[in-house]
């Protein structure tokens, strides 16, 4: 059995679709390749924003819980000063 013209230019035909899918692939999993790549640095600048986050959300916290501290203290000082006030006056 032999080729014909008609068969050759369909495997021809074959093979230029063929590689029409490789080279898609291969541009599909450049895309992909650089599409991780920029996941990763998106990932690590995540990573540090969330690092800031937390250490501002301690610094926050830490001056929350002073002015806490502050208020409370003078309150017990103010108390403190009206009940001398009233103790003296008697």
């Amino acid at each position: 059995m032999s080729m014909t013209d008609t068969d050759f230019q369909r495997l021809e035909a074959k093979v230029d679709k063929l590689t029409d899918a490789v080279s898609k692939l291969i541009l599909f999993e450049e895309r992909q390749m650089n599409q991780g790549e920029r996941i990763g640095r998106c990932e690590s600048g995540l990573a540090v924003a969330e690092t800031s986050i937390a250490r501002v959300d301690r610094k926050v916290d830490m001056w929350v819980n002073r002015g806490i501290g502050v208020w409370l203290a003078a309150g017990v000082v103010f108390t403190l000063i009206q009940f001398g006030f009233k103790f003296m006056s008697r």
